[in-house]
């Protein structure tokens, strides 16, 4: 996957979670969180399923910090 298809695919999952949990959390904690997970995978050389991975578990993290 190109840099800039993994960019826009990561920048889709932040906005879609920023909504889902718009009632519950700030943005910006969606944010910071996201980022956080996001760079635990920094330099891994398999990233095809990163945007996925990111996905499920800043849901997870989210879900329990509620």
């Amino acid at each position: 996957m190109a840099v800039e298809d993994e960019q826009r695919q990561l920048d889709q999952v932040r906005i879609h979670l920023e909504q889902e949990f718009s009632d519950r959390v700030p943005a910006d904690v969606v944010a910071r969180h996201f980022a956080d997970i996001v760079g635990r995978y920094e330099g891994v050389p398999v990233r095809t399923f990163l945007p996925v991975l990111v996905r499920r578990q800043t849901k997870e993290l989210l879900a329990t910090s509620e």
